[in-house]
């Protein structure tokens, strides 16, 4: 299992949410590009990089600041947030992005977006984000609740050639509650795919749980920027 830091943009901050509320933000720092810095010199292989309001309001905001982390790294990055259309995908991947996650847009799936760029870029290039909160998938930055279950949404994308996912309880991101093992479970056995897991994790016991299930990834925020986890043994522990 690969452990990813992550990197929440908001307002050209390094923040995060408490449960997806936007009136809920901790600022971490106010120099997104020294913290990416930081990400690579503690090791980190691979960064998940969210630009918050492009997810909040479905376009790139933050792309002139997040071209400018990618240049100032040479570790992998992998974006979300905002991503609607052919040429903001296309726009990343020409900046080395290494993924691109799609939410709102997959679920929506306008001018066949998924199986497009599965096709022109191939399917270890598109991730779809799982955003679960009381068993429904939300969208448009976790603001919009659709009637979908996560069994939904990766039953109709494992049709389009989907392989990779994210899987995060909104419910438990930022709380320090621990990963919905229960869910993640259901969704293995069910489904044979590439899952990274993102919400709530806070202990090494969550990790190691998350790696005995056999969990591609393990997103963290918090519990990094709050110290309640050793970026740099952590980071070195699971390398996937």
């Amino acid at each position: 299992m690969l452990v990813i830091p992550a990197i929440d943009i908001y307002k050209n901050k390094c923040v995060r949410l408490y449960k997806g509320d936007y009136d809920q933000s901790t600022i971490y720092s106010d120099d997104p590009v020294e913290v990416i810095k930081n990400w690579e010199l503690k090791g980190a292989s691979l960064i998940h990089i969210v630009d918050l309001e492009g997810a909040k309001l479905g376009t790139t905001i933050s792309s002139n600041l997040i071209k400018n982390m990618i240049d100032n790294t040479n570790t992998k990055i992998q974006i979300g947030g905002g991503i609607r259309n052919l040429d903001t995908i296309n726009y990343y991947i020409s900046l080395g992005v290494e993924r691109v996650i799609l939410g709102s847009a997959a679920i929506k799936n306008e001018n066949n977006i998924i199986k497009t760029s599965i096709k022109k870029y191939g399917s270890d290039k598109i991730i779809v984000s799982i955003d679960s909160s009381k068993g429904r998938i939300k969208t448009e930055g976790w603001i919009q609740e659709t009637q979908l279950t996560p069994e939904d949404l990766i039953h109709n994308m494992l049709k389009m050639g989907v392989k990779k996912f994210i899987y995060t309880d909104i419910d438990r991101d930022g709380t320090f509650k621990g990963v919905s093992i229960k869910n993640i479970k259901i969704i293995l056995k069910k489904f044979n795919i590439q899952l990274t897991v993102a919400g709530g994790i806070s202990s090494e016991f969550d990790l190691e749980s998350l790696d005995k299930l056999g969990v591609e990834g393990a997103i963290i925020g918090k519990a990094f920027y709050e110290n309640r986890l050793n970026p740099i043994s952590i980071i070195e522990k699971y390398k996937g």
